[in-house]
């Protein structure tokens, strides 16, 4: 039977905090207001497509183009999903590693699953707004200009976005 070092502990331990904030983060950004919010500033500003454009072309009987990954519920909800995997995992690991029961396969089988999960996650939060021809966008404004070019009221999504990129980051 093998004992936990010290070192071992507190790095689960760090491990362990780190993915708790990750998940409180994309709890707090899962209900989708900060993400809208950042589309439609980058919108009126012209740095990406406007989603009040949307309203044109149902208005007109025209299909509007599909919703670019970044600005889509489907990113915010597979953040958290991830970020909620990520906990689990750490407890899992941490549980069996208490009871000695922690396998190297099982440990590289974990590594494996939240690395492909959080590569995944940070492609989809720096990916592009193609849907504007107009207003190409190669990455979001928020990761390429300071959140002091809004207004203050809108710098806590924008703060928000930047956060939540750099701990999906961090993650990976």
């Amino acid at each position: 039977m093998t004992r936990i070092t010290p070192i071992q502990a507190s790095l689960m331990g760090l491990e362990l905090l780190f993915s708790i904030v990750t998940f409180a983060l994309f709890c707090t950004a899962y209900p989708d207001h900060y993400r809208t919010r950042l589309w439609s500033i980058g919108g009126e500003m012209g740095w990406n497509s406007n989603p009040r454009l949307r309203v044109y072309f149902f208005a007109n009987y025209e299909d509007p183009p599909e919703i670019p990954m970044i600005w889509s519920q489907s990113l915010t909800d597979s953040a958290l999903a991830i970020a909620t995997l990520s906990l689990v995992l750490c407890i899992s690991r941490m549980a069996l590693s208490f009871y000695s029961f922690m396998m190297p396969a099982f440990g590289i089988l974990y590594d494996a699953v939240l690395a492909a999960c959080w590569y995944y996650s940070v492609i989809a939060q720096s990916s592009g707004d193609l849907s504007d021809s107009e207003h190409i966008s190669i990455r979001p404004w928020y990761l390429e200009k300071t959140c002091d070019v809004v207004a203050m009221l809108d710098r806590d999504a924008c703060v928000l976005g930047k956060v939540s990129f750099y701990f999906a980051f961090l993650s990976l």
